[in-house]
């Protein structure tokens, strides 16, 4: 039975995988065989990568030649066609180029819509209007049975003991456009349609994937992200990952995810670094920014300065709701999260606070000093942990304000911050 790729024409499209072509010959249309097949070296600045070179192996040379020139692919061989170029040295791949069996095969990728690691058993082409395009990556077990040749044999085997088994139907076939390889190097077009991917799965999950990588995979994996998707990322990582992933990205890339982060996250990772390589990474961030995590730095890690945020909405108790409400959205790129509106003097001194729920049962035009409370509770930047823990269950607080000893307010305690040391100590 053959399969034939037509030069030319609008034939039916159809499927090979990767395994089915490797180690074919490769004749010209002579009939003298050229070597066999190796590789195929595809473009990937295209959401379905078609193949551009063909790799052959003659002895111990590699040579290729432009998949341009195959006129056809039957049950033995690769033909090329009559005037096909004769076969070159194989040259250094540009940037938007990838080598499948060198750069996928056996490689981890990350599934985008399954926000996992997955490890390529099989590639699977399609065969459509002569060319030859990267449509699935093959990640189950049936791939890795089919590429060492047992395919046949393992599914007359299970075909008698069990008819209806769910492996003789289980291949499991990821979209190319669904996954991201990280051990080749992306050309710009593969780079921004990685970043747009990368940037759909929840941080905790790509989190949770930069921990199964080794070093050298997650500096690749980070290169790939945008400063925001990697700040999101990285803050939910270990302070002591994030900061070896730092030190494989470029100072300026690395600065610039510093000033995504919040500055807590941003201080913990930054106290993880050497000395000259955290001054080095606060001289190339932003100055407000800068200043702010050098601040946080100057307090021990497990103390309420250690853990708090400056990041908050504060305000006058004269200002009006309406007022808290406009500051809400105009900062709602830079927090996320919004907990209480503490209210301080001029001098900055604590005197008040209040919640959204507030603001949203309240008439537009009453003044915050109308709605507001005493905070039921605050702490010195000094505190233990288990002091702002404590505070936080007693009045049942999802926010603990941080005060000097003049109480003037510094930043607040968040309850997730306190839950995760809490649960990082056990």
């Amino acid at each position: 039975m053959s399969t034939s790729i037509p030069s030319s024409g609008n034939g039916d499209p159809r499927f090979l995988f990767l395994s089915e072509l490797l180690g074919r010959a490769v004749v010209g249309a002579d009939g003298a065989r050229a070597g066999k097949l190796v590789d195929l070296v595809v473009h990937t600045g295209e959401p379905y990568p078609p193949a551009i070179t063909a790799v052959l192996a003659a002895g111990k040379e590699r040579r290729e030649v432009p998949w341009a020139a195959v006129a056809e692919v039957t049950g033995d061989a690769i033909h090329l066609a009559p005037g096909a170029p004769s076969t070159a040295a194989v040259a250094e791949h540009g940037p938007d180029r990838l080598s499948v069996r060198e750069d996928l095969l056996d490689r981890q990728i990350v599934d985008v819509e399954g926000a996992k690691l997955v490890r390529v058993n099989d590639v699977h082409f399609l065969v459509t209007r002569g060319q030859l395009r990267v449509a699935h990556v093959d990640v189950g077990f049936r791939g890795l049975v089919r590429r060492l040749g047992w395919e046949r044999a393992v599914d007359r085997a299970v075909r008698t003991v069990r008819p209806a088994a769910h492996y003789l139907v289980a291949d499991q076939l990821l979209p190319w456009k669904l996954v991201q390889p990280l051990d080749s190097a992306p050309g710009r077009v593969r780079i921004e349609v990685a970043q747009r991917a990368l940037a759909q799965i929840h941080p905790a999950d790509l989190a949770e994937i930069m921990e199964e990588l080794d070093r050298g995979q997650r500096g690749r994996l980070l290169q790939r992200l945008d400063a925001e998707t990697a700040a999101e990322t990285l803050e939910e990582a270990p302070p002591e990952v994030t900061a070896q992933l730092l030190e494989e990205v470029p100072p300026d890339k690395a600065a610039d995810i510093l000033e995504e982060m919040a500055p807590d996250e941003a201080a913990d990772v930054l106290g993880e670094l050497p000395h000259e390589a955290r001054q080095e990474l606060l001289g190339a961030m932003e100055r407000p920014e800068a200043r702010e995590v050098q601040r946080l730095l100057g307090y021990a890690p497990d103390s309420a300065g250690g853990l708090m945020t400056p990041d908050r909405i504060e305000l006058r108790p004269e200002e009006t709701v309406a007022d808290a409400l406009a500051q809400i959205r105009r900062r709602a790129d830079d927090l996320p999260l919004v907990y209480e509106i503490f209210l301080t003097e001029r001098s900055g001194l604590l005197v008040g606070e209040c919640n959204l729920r507030d603001l949203l049962l309240a008439e537009p035009a009453a003044r915050l000093a109308s709605i507001a409370r005493e905070p039921p509770a605050t702490v010195e930047p000094s505190a233990r942990l288990r002091d702002v823990a404590d505070a936080a269950a007693k009045y049942n607080l999802v926010s603990v304000p941080v005060v000097d000893e003049l109480g003037v307010l510094q930043g607040m305690v968040t309850v997730d911050d306190i839950l995760s040391e809490v649960l990082d100590d056990r």
